[in-house]
Formats: C-alpha cells, sequence, structure tokens
C-alpha cells in the first residue's frame, strides 16, 4: 500500500512539473531539450559512450553547459529512457513541492525528525551522487569520460547525478522517463527517434 502511494505522489509530482514548465513530449525528443535547454539558460550535451557496468547514465551540472552522458552499450529504447531520467535532473529544482508534499513535511517528516523518530536526510554533496565515484568503478568511468568532463567534474566540482544499473520505481526521474516515455512519438519521422520502435520488437531493452 505504501509503495502504491508513494508511486502516485511521484507520478503527479512528476506530471506537474511537465506541465507547469510546457514541456511536450508530443513533439519529440529533440524539442523537448530545446525546450529545457531555453529554460536552462545554455546547451545541453550528450555524449553517447561506453559505461561501466554499474552506470548507464550520468548528468553533469556546468556552468555554461549541462552535459548528459548515455551508455553506447544500452538498446536504442533503453538509451531514450535514459537519457529522459538525466534530462529529469536538469529540470526538478524548477518547481517546489507540492501542497500534499509541503504538509506532510511539515506535520509529518518535520515533527519526526524534531523527536528523534527519524533521520535527517543527508545534504547532498559537493559531487552530487558519489556512486559515480566508486573506489571499484573510478578508473572505469574516468577512462569512459572526456578529458573536458573529468576536468569539470574533479577540478571544478561540477554537480554529478548517476542513474545505477538498478533504478528504484518510485525514483522522480525514472518515473519522469517512463511517463514521458509513453508520450515521445516513435514513429518514422524528422526528429529521428523512428529507429526505436524496434526495440519492441526484443526483450533486450533492460527495461
Amino acid at each position: 500500500m505504501r509503495e502504491a502511494i508513494v508511486k502516485g505522489w511521484t507520478r503527479r509530482r512528476v506530471v506537474r512539473v511537465a506541465t507547469k514548465l510546457g514541456l511536450r513530449p508530443d513533439l519529440g525528443l529533440p524539442s523537448m531539450i530545446s525546450h529545457i535547454e531555453r529554460l536552462r539558460g545554455q546547451p545541453i550535451d550528450i555524449q553517447v559512450v561506453t559505461l561501466p557496468v554499474t552506470a548507464t547514465g550520468l548528468t553533469c551540472f556546468g556552468e555554461d553547459r549541462d552535459t548528459i552522458v548515455v551508455n553506447a552499450a544500452a538498446e536504442p529504447l533503453h538509451r531514450l529512457l535514459i537519457t529522459l531520467h538525466e534530462l529529469w535532473h536538469l529540470i526538478e529544482d524548477f518547481v517546489g513541492p507540492g501542497p500534499l508534499a509541503r504538509l506532510w513535511r511539515q506535520f509529518v517528516i518535520g515533527p519526526l525528525e524534531r523527536w528523534g523518530l527519524r533521520q535527517p536526510k543527508r545534504t547532498a554533496s559537493a559531487f552530487g551522487d558519489h556512486s559515480v565515484f566508486d573506489v571499484d568503478s573510478l578508473p572505469h568511468m574516468l577512462g569512459a569520460l572526456s578529458p573536458e568532463l573529468v576536468r569539470e567534474v574533479i577540478a571544478q566540482r561540477r554537480p554529478v547525478k548517476m542513474r545505477g544499473e538498478h533504478n528504484h520505481g518510485h525514483d522522480p526521474a525514472e518515473v519522469f522517463a517512463r511517463q514521458m516515455l509513453q508520450m515521445i512519438p516513435l514513429d518514422e519521422d524528422s526528429d529521428g527517434t523512428g529507429a526505436i520502435t524496434s526495440s519492441f520488437a526484443h526483450r533486450r531493452t533492460g527495461i
């Protein structure tokens, strides 16, 4: 029951954010990316490279551009899902929590934390998700990324978020990706997503 409620709230939130920001997945992925670029005021560089098995994609929040890295080893439909997942990280802070979430925080989560019945959430690190820099996968991860991106992350300490091999069904980024995937046109059209339709004929999408 709790899982269903969390998923329902998360779905309502991602749809609310997409609607409020004017995202139009029905116009195709390139149109969505261009719209998010305008919202953020800087370009989004999407790189498709082979990543370690522990990572399927990542987002680096740059100073003058944002970078999304997608695992080249993923099937076409899976790569689209990964890209949508990473796009969520670029817009998730544009719209604050809804009224139900604010009430839940004010009257349930807040008191529980003050009374010591619930551990407060840890503040996000300067590097974002530290799983990107797991000791075992670090050499493979850095070797897969472009030197420019490595310098941005390490020298400039730009925040990074990673999509792992396994994702919780109630993760907002994953819910957003799946919701948008249902509305993106996958037929043969000018935005180039037509080739993705072939993935539906196989069970190897990894989704």
